[in-house]
């Protein structure tokens, strides 16, 4: 029988779920390679035969990682995600929240009392739209300062519409795609311009060197009279109450490998490298979009217990938004 038929029905047998398949893979060297041709046909992945030897062997230790983090995490499933094939240094480029001089901004920003207008709480994230991918590059800090505003846009019309991140990319000073940058500086940007196009018409191209183009037409139902900074886990969850919130966060080895449940392990703590976005949360957990797609965790979400007050850097470095509707008076 083919290895790759053989591969599906040991996936199918090992409860349903291809994540646990990582500990049989992890003592059987037949299974292994089954798993990373697997794993390149469903990530559309290619390697040139001098290049395969090393991406097998990063997979063979994600691999390995992921059934060890299954061991001794009895709460979170972890398996096989984009992550699988890179070295670290590839992996830290898609972590591109630059914190260099955010200390500097701290005194800029109040922390303003919440208005909660709107209470999504944790069963009503979907109405912000799904996880988007930022692929291969370091614009993290754009995708989350947009779903801010993509999140705020569905309050305001009552309907998604996805908005574009290569213009928040090219108008936010300081800040690229390549090297990194703040997500604060980003609702900083859309602020002072008040503009936003859609993704369809302003698309995401992976790249820099573009100057500010405001020539599309606006999406934004608003515009946006305050960047806030949040006060702690308390200020983080009141200003959930009315929309979602741009976090800037530690993401380290394990997070690559998450796949779902609620993840409780402070390692995350050590650094902060990556923008998110909090979209919601229950008394036990937050809820948290990644812009690493739907492929990731729990469909581009990862759950963050609320037992250790800032997990992951959560409200550390977190901000979040003030509107006034177009032709409001103030």
């Amino acid at each position: 029988m083919n290895m790759f038929i053989i591969l599906m029905v040991a996936v199918a047998a090992v409860s349903g779920s291809k994540d646990q398949i990582v500990n049989l893979a992890n003592g059987d060297p037949k299974i292994m390679l089954g798993l990373f041709n697997m794993f390149q046909y469903e990530y559309g992945k290619e390697y040139a035969p001098s290049e395969r030897r090393l991406r097998l062997a990063n997979f063979r230790q994600f691999v390995k990682d992921a059934a060890r983090y299954n061991e001794e995490d009895e709460d979170v499933t972890y398996g096989i995600t984009m992550f699988a094939d890179l070295t670290e240094a590839e992996a830290e480029n898609m972590r591109g929240f630059n914190a260099t001089g955010m200390n500097d901004d701290d005194d800029v920003y109040e922390q303003a009392e919440v208005n909660p207008k709107f209470n999504l709480g944790a069963n009503h994230q979907s109405r912000y739209g799904p996880a988007k991918n930022q692929a291969n590059t370091n614009a993290c800090w754009a995708f989350a300062a947009t779903a801010v505003l993509e999140g705020h846009t569905s309050i305001k019309n009552r309907r998604y519409t996805a908005l574009s991140e290569q213009e928040v990319a090219d108008c936010t000073s300081g800040s690229t795609v390549a090297r990194g940058g703040m997500h604060n500086k980003a609702l900083e940007a859309v602020r002072r311009t008040g503009h936003l196009a859609t993704s369809a018409s302003y698309p995401f191209t992976y790249r820099d060197g573009y100057s500010c183009n405001t020539r599309h037409q606006n999406a934004l139902p608003f515009r946006i009279t305050g960047v806030y900074k949040v006060n702690g886990d308390n200020g983080l969850a009141a200003a959930l109450s009315a929309g979602p919130v741009a976090v800037g966060m530690g993401f380290d080895r394990q997070l690559s490998a998450y796949r779902g449940g609620v993840y409780s392990n402070r390692s995350c703590m050590s650094v902060q490298n990556h923008a998110v976005t909090a979209v919601g949360y229950t008394s036990s957990y937050w809820i948290v979009r990644n812009s690493y797609g739907t492929g990731w965790g729990e469909r581009g979400h990862v759950r963050f217990t609320r037992s250790y007050q800032n997990m992951c850097h959560i409200s550390s470095y977190s901000f979040y938004i003030r509107t006034q509707s177009n032709g409001e008076v103030e």
